[in-house]
């Protein structure tokens, strides 16, 4: 009942609250409430989740939603209505006012009298809700000048009440470009206007032009929206007389739940230095990046590889262990990153594909086209417009969540290394190839691919939490096998390219430990693979495939996985002149891969995605020393690799090497470990790898022996 109580404690924190606070649900515009529930609560949620299963949590959960369930019953909303009506219309099918991704307005209507929720002054252009901006013209072509600021011409209405429990003066201060008329019961005031005590209508009349934007209502010189109650209607006696102190109260039930689970989550760890570690770790990293010096706090995550040599007990000598160590400095980075941007929305270049993939998200969620995706056919990645609009939903603007949401997808990828390389080489060097992916990306070509909006690194984080299930499934769970698949197909689904990997993670079908030297002898390891695993994986992605293609039937008549896409744009052997034309647009593709840039050049920084798919290939050629490499790392890498010989792509450099990362990372270090000869250093095995047992266990060939499924962990670890 674990996640089901997560999943509640997620829907409690999200849910939009009637009444404004610090902790009040989607948008996640404040800061406070932005790390709270896309960062603190996720990490508390992964490293102890047996904390939800207390009296206390459970309480706060059933609490928070019984509030806001009540709120969203009683209470007039908080703020003011904000409509804008462009000049012009600016998107495919729009019917009035555009929406401004917040759920607190009438989202699902077509033209909604609020665009969004005034709960906040706007300082400047980036601060008001006008994210409709980025989107295409209603003849989907490109935006000309009268599209945005400076050069676009809205009209904005702004309405609703306010309640001083005295008299006092009311401001509404605005910028240069924003020409505005203001009314208060029905009065035209001039910007500020004495009011007695009591309930009071506003109603203002603007249109902005230009780029200096900002609007700021006072009361008496200070912040309109904590100096008084103010609402989108007329409150009710209920709403004045109570509004004083309920206020507290989903906020006391938030910090209740946060930080009773960190300090629970703190005495389960246990271990003073690590949680030292952690917390120094990440208070430097994010001091760099406030203090402005975002450069520094890249160079100092690769050295977070130095908790290695931590003593670190057995007990946390595991993925959350590995997680206290590098996961969480890793998101304190990113999450220090994205704080900048929240409560803002930015504006996106055209013709793009990151402009493409909004554009559809915003027609998916504020349109309502959920099955269609924003087109019959996707000539543009399918599954990331998914991706882009809720997490537009939850902040309001996608650049924040993204910087969050890619940071976690490569934390995947970092996880995955751990476990395949401890493994095979122990804790210790599992957490120098934890930090090397991280590295690898963070200083590398790929930096800017981190919240710039694009599909690869949600796909690679699919894919290697797959991997990660497809792992523990060798145990004999079927559900973990299906998990597997699932997530396989989403890594499909979000980055056509990848539905080799995604099926390649029935590599870890086989014995984590199973040397690569044996990949040509069927034999040694025909009995040794979970069949299990292998039938829930490959039957989870073949119904998934079918079902897509069966979406495409419905839309355009065509039953097929890739009508409508890129297939024959990016495919080398379709469009090559000739045999010796082919070759080098196959060599050039694959090495754009490996070297992680485009066009392909030498990277220092990159070495290790080549170093690793060189042991990869000399692993199964059975070369001494390496053909001990992991034989399942080895596939795995081959299944990423293999669209690079299929399709070729083009810009963003770094890009199509983001998936290869991870498992080139850990082959390296795999690599590094065996020819040290060092794998025992701290408890794990000392010379040559054993040779598999050739004997079939009993009850079938499906199920992994009882060393297969124990020989991964080092005396007194645990796989948590």
């Amino acid at each position: 009942m674990t996640p089901v109580w997560g999943l509640l404690a997620a829907a409690a924190l999200l849910w939009p609250d009637r009444i404004s606070g610090p902790f009040d649900g989607v948008p996640l515009d404040r800061v406070a409430e932005a790390i709270a529930a896309a960062v603190v609560f996720p990490i508390l949620w992964w490293l102890h989740p047996r904390f939800l299963t207390t009296r206390i949590a459970r309480a706060a959960i059933v609490l928070l939603i019984v509030w806001k369930a009540c709120a969203t019953a009683i209470f007039v909303q908080d703020g003011w209505c904000v409509r804008f009506v462009p000049s012009r219309p600016y998107f495919k099918d729009a019917r009035g006012a555009p929406h401004a991704w917040d759920l607190r307005a009438d989202w699902r209507s077509p033209d909604p009298a609020c665009s969004a929720i005034m709960t906040r002054s706007y300082h400047e252009l980036s601060e008001f809700p006008a994210w409709f901006f980025n989107l295409p013209p209603d003849n989907e072509s490109w935006p000309i000048a009268a599209d945005r600021p400076p050069g676009a011409r809205v009209a904005m209405t702004v309405q609703g009440f306010l309640y001083a429990r005295a008299a006092g003066l009311l401001n509404i201060g605005t910028g240069p470009d924003v020409a505005a008329s203001i009314s208060v019961d029905g009065h035209a005031v001039d910007g500020s206007a004495p009011l007695a005590a009591g309930i009071h209508s506003v109603f203002m009349d603007g249109v902005l032009t230009g780029d200096r934007w900002s609007l700021v209502p006072t009361w008496n010189g200070e912040e309109l929206w904590s100096a008084v109650t103010t609402t989108v209607g007329r409150p009710s006696s209920l709403d004045l007389f109570v509004r004083p102190w309920v206020r507290l109260v989903p906020s006391t039930i938030v910090v209740v739940l946060l930080s009773s689970w960190a300090i629970t989550a703190a005495m389960w760890i246990g271990d003073p230095i690590v949680l030292l570690w952690s917390a120094l770790s990440s208070g430097i990293i994010g001091w760099l990046v406030l203090s402005d010096r975002a450069p520094i706090a890249r160079a100092v995550i690769p050295a977070l590889l130095l908790a290695a040599w931590l003593p670190v007990p057995p007990r946390l000598r595991n993925r959350r262990g590995v997680f206290l160590l590098v996961g969480i400095p890793w998101l304190t980075y990113a999450a220090a990153c994205a704080s900048t941007a929240i409560g803002r929305f930015v504006f996106y270049g055209s013709g793009h594909d990151t402009w493409m993939l909004q554009r559809f998200a915003y027609r998916i969620v504020m349109q309502g086209y959920w099955l269609e995706g924003g087109a019959p056919t996707f000539w543009f990645q399918a599954g990331y417009r998914w991706i882009a609009g809720a997490i537009h939903a939850l902040f309001g603007d996608s650049s924040a969540g993204e910087w969050v949401w890619d940071s976690a997808c490569l934390l995947a990828g970092s996880l995955f290394a751990f476990r395949a390389t401890r493994s095979f080489a122990g804790f210790r060097w599992a957490i120098t190839a934890a930090v090397l992916p991280l590295a690898v990306f963070i200083v590398g070509t790929p930096f800017y691919l981190i919240g710039y909006g694009l599909s690869e690194i949600s796909s690679a984080g699919f894919v290697y939490a797959a991997a990660l299930f497809a792992m523990r499934a060798r145990n004999g769970s079927l559900r973990a096998a299906i998990a597997a698949g699932v997530l396989g197909l989403l890594a499909f689904f979000v980055r056509l390219n990848n539905l080799l990997m995604a099926l390649g993670v029935v590599a870890f079908a086989l014995p984590p430990r199973m040397p690569a030297g044996l990949a040509f002898r069927v034999r040694a390891w025909w009995a040794r693979v979970s069949w299990r695993t292998v039938a829930g994986v490959v039957a989870t992605i073949g119904c998934g495939l079918l079902l897509f293609a069966w979406r495409t039937w419905y839309y355009t008549g065509v039953f097929s996985v890739f009508y409508g896409t890129q297939r024959q744009r990016v495919a080398i052997w379709s469009l090559a002149p000739s045999l010796g034309g082919g070759l080098a647009e196959t060599v050039k593709s694959v090495l754009v891969v490996l070297t992680v840039n485009e066009p392909p050049r030498f990277d220092p920084y990159s070495l290790p995605v080549p170093i690793g798919a060189a042991v990869a290939v000399l692993a199964v050629a059975r070369t001494p020393r390496l053909r001990e490499v992991p034989l399942p790392l080895a596939l795995f890498f081959f299944a990423g690799i293999a669209s690079a010989f299929i399709a070729h792509g083009w810009f963003y450099p770094g890009r199509f090497s983001v998936h290869i990362i991870p498992v080139t990372c850990a082959l390296t270090i795999c690599a590094l470990a065996r020819t040290a000869r060092n794998i025992s250093a701290d408890g794990g095995r000392d010379g040559e790898c054993d040779e598999p047992d050739r004997r079939a266990p009993r009850g079938g060939v499906d199920r992994a022996s009882a060393k297969d499924r124990g020989q991964d962990r080092q005396p007194g670890e645990s796989d948590d």
